[in-house]
């Protein structure tokens, strides 16, 4: 979700700076009413804060969304003794299976690890004992 909010947010502080423009070019070349002019500033400062609050909103949502897999790849570790399934992470973290994937390539490429494939087709993550306690 939080990226949807992201894309919006800068699609609609992109969109304030055609308002902004609009405003600007009215107020040099003086053929603009006030009330014409007034109205482009306002919206485009409308949009800015709008996308602004959305940006913010998708950071935070973010950043929620990264602990929340941080704290169920540590209680995975030590459950399973170091062996991680992307299925399993993407269910008790609440993500798509795509995006678990992704993070525990990202994790293995970090830390030490072993991946193998399972019988069933699966990549299986394996983390030494030192990052049980992580």
């Amino acid at each position: 979700m939080y990226r949807i909010k992201c894309l919006l947010g800068s699609l609609v502080a992109v969109f304030s700076l055609v308002y902004l423009l609009f405003g600007i070019v009215g107020w040099i070349d003086n053929t603009v009413a006030y009330t014409d002019l007034l109205t482009c500033f306002v919206l485009a400062s409308l949009h800015l804060f709008g996308g602004a609050a959305l940006l913010l909103s998708s950071l935070r949502d973010y950043r929620q969304e990264r602990m929340r897999v941080e704290r169920s790849i540590r209680l995975l570790i030590r459950e399973n003794g170091g062996r991680l399934l992307a299925a399993d992470l993407a269910r008790l973290a609440d993500i798509t299976d795509d995006d678990a994937r992704e993070y525990l390539e990202r994790r293995a490429r970090r830390d030490v690890s072993v991946v193998l494939q399972s019988r069933q087709g699966e990549e299986v993550y394996f983390f030494g004992q030192q990052f049980w306690n992580n």
